[in-house]
Order: structure tokens, then C-alpha cells, then sequence
């Protein structure tokens, strides 16, 4: 099994799988470090890979000055890689079983903002302008559902449901689809932009069925959406950094300081693993949807 074919087909599957475009970015880049690994060390054929190989690149990877989650980068994609081999039959023995990557519950969390942050960010768009009523729908969303980039730009028009207060998440990480709940001022503003400002901006592009749009009728990009928080952000005086990621992880901090149990935050952020999501902590049952409107700060 040559490296070089076997590594391009892997990223194809990961692809079909509905893997989003930074997981498999991140994929590429972390095998293309382990495929150069493999040549300096003479071996084309990933069957000739063993237990020992796998353990000498986790030295390498793990004695180089990066931080922790940056080694689980390299070493991630390595693991992937051989436990599909395995479950398509390609190979019969994982050499990456006993792979073990940084721990991801010991990682530190990122940026969070403070409720009144939030609610000062959440104010900056300019209502009187379309755009302005756009990103307030947008930055509602992502405080409200912990929603990640990729998943709101890949949203379309039909998953949202303003009956029920929710949206489906069709293309969630790893192929995971979810559906995750609005609290009433988010339903809000979504449902003026797609009654009032999608339609307009729509006209120029009617094929177009992502949910958020720019003024062309163009689905809107990552860039404009970054650029978008940056400019709130600096309106509203907050010198931390913000990102998609800070509303996601200041959602799920927030409704567990309220009291939300961890296995809920686990569901509504799209984690296939609980372990995954104790890095914000604790556990206490209650139903998804009645957590939400119990626990999430937004009114």
C-alpha cells in the first residue's frame, strides 16, 4: 500500500464522510508530516509500518517545542489513518493501537467571554442597516447553539425551523448531524432576517440556498464572518480576542455556571465524546430541550 496513494485516498473518504474543510485541512497537513517521516526512514508501504515506527514518530512528534494540542494535530490524523485501514480490511493489524495523543481534557480552554461581554458584542451590528440586522441573526446564532464555523456557513435556508425554535445541523464534524435549540431573541432576529433581508439579498442569486448571504446573493465566507466579530469587537471595547470558537466555548461555560448538566452541553456542542467536553466540567440530568431554555443566558 503505497503512503502517498493510500494517505490521498483517506483524505477522499474523510470528504464523502462529510468531515468538515479545516478537520481535513488539519488531516492533510498532519499526514504530509507523518508521510515525510515514513520516506526519511525509507518505508513506502504503510504494511510495512510497525508498532515500534508508530512509537519512534510519537517521540519525535512529542520532544519537538510545540504546544500540547499541536502534537495531538500531528498525531490524530496518524491514529485515524490506521484504525480505518483496519475497519475497511486494508490491514489486519493497527500498529497505531496503542497510539496515545496529548489528553485532551488537560488541554486550556480559550478565550470566554463574560455575559456582559456577550451582550455588549451581541449590540454592536447596526439594526438600521441590512447588513447590520445579518450579523446580529448570525451572532445570535452562534451564542445561542455553540455552533461551529463550519456548520453555520454550510447551513441552508430549510434547517432552520422558527416553529419549534431550532435549527438542524446537517453537515456537523465527522458527518454528526444535531439538532440544537434557539432561545426566543435569537428565533427573533433569524426569523426578520429571512423574512425581510435574505429575500433581498437573495434576488441577485435565487439558486443560492445557504441560510447566510452577503449583499451579492454569495453564501457568506469565513473571512467576512471573522472580519465581521473582529469589527463588533472593537466597537465594544473588549480587548480578548473573538472568534466563532469564543462564543461556542462562552455558550457552553456560561450554561454550565448556570447549571447545566455536562452530557447536555456534550449534545448540544456535537461532541462524540463526553470526555471531549469535560474540559468545561460537571454532570447533573435533565431534558435537552427544557436545559436550554432554563439555563441559556440569552432572554
Amino acid at each position: 500500500m503505497d503512503v502517498i496513494v493510500v494517505i490521498a485516498q483517506f483524505k477522499q473518504y474523510l470528504k464523502t464522510k462529510g468531515y468538515a474543510a479545516a478537520t481535513i485541512a488539519s488531516y492533510r497537513k498532519g499526514l504530509s508530516v507523518f508521510g515525510a517521516y515514513l520516506q526519511s526512514r525509507d518505508i513506502d508501504d504503510l504494511r510495512r509500518v510497525s508498532a515500534q515506527i508508530i512509537e519512534d514518530y510519537r517521540s519525535k512528534v512529542m520532544a519537538e517545542p510545540i504546544a500540547a494540542e499541536s502534537k495531538a494535530l500531528k498525531l490524530r490524523p496518524v491514529k485515524r489513518l490506521f484504525e480505518h485501514l483496519v475497519e475497511s480490511h486494508k490491514l489486519l493489524l493497527n500498529p497505531a493501537e496503542n497510539l496515545v495523543e496529548t489528553c485532551r481534557t488537560r488541554r486550556k480552554i480559550g478565550t470566554i467571554l463574560t455575559v456582559d461581554e456577550v451582550k455588549d458584542l451581541l449590540a454592536r451590528p447596526n439594526l438600521s442597516l441590512r447588513t447590520g440586522i445579518r450579523d446580529r441573526a448570525i451572532l445570535e446564532v452562534f451564542y445561542a447553539t455553540g455552533i461551529r464555523l463550519d456548520e453555520l456557513i454550510s447551513l441552508e435556508v430549510y434547517h432552520v425551523d422558527l416553529t419549534d425554535k431550532v435549527i438542524f445541523i446537517r453537515k456537523g464534524k465527522g458527518g454528526r448531524q444535531r439538532v440544537v435549540p434557539l432561545y426566543k431573541t435569537a428565533a427573533a432576529y433569524l426569523k426578520e432576517y429571512l423574512e425581510k433581508i435574505r429575500p433581498y439579498y437573495g434576488r441577485k442569486n435565487p439558486k443560492e440556498r445557504r441560510l447566510f448571504i452577503n449583499h451579492f446573493g454569495l453564501a457568506m465566507t469565513p473571512g467576512a464572518i471573522r472580519q465581521m466579530m473582529r469589527s463588533c469587537r472593537m466597537a465594544a471595547g473588549i480587548k480578548k480576542p473573538v472568534s466563532p470558537h469564543t462564543l461556542r466555548r462562552s455558550c457552553a461555560t456560561h450554561m454550565l455556571a448556570a447549571g447545566a448538566d455536562i452530557r447536555y452541553i456534550q449534545k448540544l456542542l456535537g461532541h462524540k465524546e463526553l470526555k471531549t467536553t469535560q474540559a468545561y466540567t460537571r454532570v447533573m440530568p435533565v431534558d435537552i430541550k427544557q436545559t436550554h431554555a432554563k439555563t441559556h443566558p440569552g432572554v
